[in-house]
């Protein structure tokens, strides 16, 4: 066990680990890989730790040899693991590929340790000492007891006042299709208060065509919401207005994985430190530009001493139009 500070944020969720290939091509031809550990809760919380904020990650691995290398990775990376269990089953696994400039993923997480999730696995202990709790559509998909699991830390938060950020992390595999998933997320919705998602999947998961339409959905739900839109940046409506939040230095992109999730560790980070949602978009950008210049899930992501003076909040950088006109300037 670390032995963190006090946290100031929670995140629930499973990592992985995970086999990358070392050359291209299809994997049937033989290739080798190296392991490493992969996570949208770990990107986050490493995210975080590295711009100076004690986070703790709660989840299950697998008493085996690969939860022990996960445990370890994790615990060098500075994480606050003391509601970490060590589980009967096994810690999840997936391969990665790729061949023909397209990457393709073969996961073997059913029944794996952070399936086993349960609401116990958060004492209220955790919860007392947090700022903020981020959590994802990915664990509501593991298993009943891990769904169970998201919608009672969600609303033991609310009850405590604690903010809670939600990123849907829609993942087809998981999910008989958008609108299982949609009926699960409304399940945890009522807890949130920020919610984090790319266009594409908002769209996929509410039925809109597009930001307007997704926006008026989400408010319906009462939710303020920040949306990524790629090279445009991202979308923040905060219940009356939508601000375009222009991208940073995306000239080189090397690899999309985990730019969700460095996004999402920006824009906490704002809230952390009580900035206006445009600031905290911001800055949320700022971090998902550093994990778009390199391969992997988190290795990357910046330390706070490299970017610290990028992210200082600056007045007039966003552009706001009304939510109800379904236009946007640009």
């Amino acid at each position: 066990m670390t032995t963190a500070a006090k946290p100031r944020v929670l995140t629930v969720g499973e990592t992985m680990a995970l086999l990358d290939p070392t050359t291209q091509g299809p994997i049937a031809s033989g290739m080798e890989f190296s392991l490493r550990l992969a996570g949208a809760e770990s990107n986050f919380a490493i995210a975080l730790r590295r711009l100076g904020v004690s986070v703790t990650w709660v989840s299950r691995l697998g008493a085996d040899a690969l939860g022990d290398v996960l445990f370890h990775g994790l615990e060098n990376e500075g994480l606050d693991l003391s509601c970490v269990r060590r589980d009967d089953a096994p810690t999840g696994l997936f391969f990665k590929w790729r061949s023909g400039g397209k990457s393709s993923v073969l996961y073997y997480r059913k029944g794996s340790a952070a399936s086993h999730l349960e609401p116990t696995d958060v004492p209220d202990e955790a919860l007392e000492g947090a700022a903020l709790v981020h959590l994802t559509g990915i664990t509501l998909a593991l298993s009943e007891s891990a769904r169970s699991t998201v919608v009672e830390v969600a609303r033991r938060a609310r009850t405590r006042g604690i903010p809670v950020v939600f990123d849907p992390n829609y993942r087809p595999a998981l999910w008989s299709g958008p609108d299982e998933a949609a009926k699960a997320h409304e399940e945890v919705l009522g807890f949130v208060d920020w919610y984090l998602c790319g266009l594409e999947e908002g769209n996929l998961l509410w039925g809109t065509s597009d930001e307007s339409a997704l926006f008026d959905a989400l408010s319906r739900k009462g939710l303020r919401a920040v949306v990524r839109v790629g090279r445009e940046g991202a979308l923040v409506h905060d219940g009356a207005t939508v601000t375009t939040v222009a991208p940073d230095h995306l000239e080189q992109v090397q690899d999309e994985v985990g730019a969700g999730d460095a996004f999402a560790a920006g824009f906490a980070y704002g809230l952390l430190n009580e900035w206006e949602p445009t600031d905290c978009a911001r800055a949320g950008n700022t971090i998902a530009a550093r994990a778009l210049r390199g391969t992997g899930d988190w290795e990357t992501l910046p330390y706070l001493a490299e970017i610290e003076d990028d992210l200082t909040p600056r007045r007039n950088l966003g552009r706001t139009e009304e939510h109800s006109d379904g236009t946007r300037n640009g």
